[in-house]
């Protein structure tokens, strides 16, 4: 009967940490951490799951009542992760430009270098 009592109090102090803020301004903080380490890796697909992602545990830290400091940070991380995504867009749309440079061949390529 103790070890029944035990297990739900334990239960539910686990279930009040994993929902707290706190809890979800972690989440977000490790996301960041993983998008800053993978975003140079990105296809297309990976943003676009990324942003997905990121949506997702920004509207669940959101629906929390976020002191100032708490909403400080949070918005640091949202625009750590925000900058990341566009380095990643930048970097895709210039890798396409390169590659359709490299299919135009010599003559545009010096036109191009030309306006450089």
């Amino acid at each position: 009967m103790i070890a029944a009592l035990v297990a739900v109090v334990v239960l539910a102090v686990v279930l009040l940490v994993c929902g707290s803020k706190s809890h979800k301004i972690k989440n977000l903080e490790k996301f960041t951490t993983k998008v800053e380490q993978e975003y140079q890796n990105y296809s297309q697909a990976d943003l676009e799951k990324a942003q997905a992602k990121f949506e997702k545990y920004v509207a669940k830290v959101e629906k929390k009542k976020l002191t100032g400091d708490e909403t400080s940070h949070v918005n640091q991380l949202k625009g750590e992760c925000k900058s990341y995504f566009a380095q990643a867009k930048a970097r895709m749309i210039l890798q396409d430009f390169n590659d359709a440079v490299e299919e135009a061949g010599d003559e545009v390529k010096g036109v191009i270098e030309s306006l450089k």
